[in-house]
């Protein structure tokens, strides 16, 4: 399909679904979707030198002859101490087939997503971990610059094992986004939201294992007409196939029940991606996922393809 120039294309996304809405509704940003269709959703957990009941692992000596002599035997290794504290920074570039996640006039588009932020994550016993994180990320176009956006994300909660309850996780967050557009000062969207998630690891070997992710947000947006209340359910497959390289294989589902508006819609997402671990705090990443929404209301299904690949830093203090 040829390119639509800038200005028409948001022309058509705001035509577009303006049917959609109540008569005192106004139309919608695009890249108010943009953002929770590419943002990253955190899912709590444990710290990693920990095992799925929250204990730490004990490293026993291969068996020999001699066992019965001397009695079990049990390897002290000496553990890395915790370090709560960690800066992040990340670059990708994007390709996806559907830039302002249309119902028509479906257009392509390159962009650069960048993301820097520090988290502390306290420790408080074995199966108690919390968690604040101050985060930016920048989005920018190729294209279609006038989506070009920013948004900061500032998040606060505790994660906690349920050792006692086949090993769950349950995670409590309370989290705080806000999207800018040319500048600090030029607000086009703002979202303060709780939610709760569990979460369960089923392990097969050291090297891979399945999950399971429920959750439930629950939000105040500004302006209202975005305001919504989610409920995801997610699986996936880990697998590490050396010390360096692993692969991730997982679909999630999405209902989205719109608290201001009449609409409700039903996103679904599959997605494959690979990451090569240079260093403990080096990486690359490449991924490739499909986004399919439905909703009831006319001119808000869409779908689009997404791929793409770059690096990733972590600093642990």
């Amino acid at each position: 399909m040829k390119l639509l120039p800038p200005f028409l294309l948001l022309f058509v996304v705001s035509v577009l679904p303006a049917t959609a809405q109540t008569p005192e509704a106004r139309v919608l940003p695009p890249q108010i979707d943009q953002l929770r269709e590419y943002g990253s959703a955190s899912v709590p957990s444990l710290p990693p030198d920990e095992t799925a009941n929250g204990s730490p692992m004990p490293t026993y000596a291969a068996q020999s002859p001699g066992d019965d002599d001397l009695g079990q035997q049990v390897i002290l290794k000496s553990k890395n101490e915790y370090q709560p504290l960690s800066a992040f920074a990340a670059t990708n570039i994007l390709y996806t087939s559907n830039v302002a996640l249309t119902d028509g006039f479906e257009q392509e588009d390159w962009f650069w997503r960048s993301t820097l932020g520090v988290t502390y994550a306290p420790r408080f016993g074995n199966y108690l971990l919390g968690n604040i994180s101050i985060s930016e990320d920048i989005f920018r176009y190729d294209k279609f610059d006038v989506l070009n956006f920013e948004s900061l994300n500032i998040s606060a909660g505790l994660a906690y094992n349920l050792w006692f309850f086949y090993g769950i996780n349950a995670g409590l967050e309370f989290n705080y986004t806000r999207l800018t557009s040319g500048g600090v000062n030029e607000e086009i969207f703002s979202n303060r939201s709780v939610s709760l998630a569990l979460s369960r690891n089923f392990y097969i070997n050291r090297a891979q294992y399945f999950y399971v992710v429920g959750g439930a947000e629950i939000g105040w947006s500004d302006p209202q007409e975005a305001e919504r209340d989610e409920f995801t359910l997610l699986g996936g497959y880990h697998v590490r196939l050396s010390r360096s390289f692993e692969l991730d294989l997982s679909y999630r589902v999405g209902y989205y029940h719109y608290t201001q508006i009449d609409r409700e819609d039903v996103n679904q997402s599959i997605q494959a991606g690979a990451r090569y671990n240079f260093t403990k705090w080096f990486s690359a990443n490449a991924s490739v996922s499909g986004v399919f929404n439905g909703s009831d209301r006319t001119g808000f299904d869409y779908q689009a393809l997404n791929t793409g690949g770059g690096l990733s830093f972590n600093w642990k203090f």
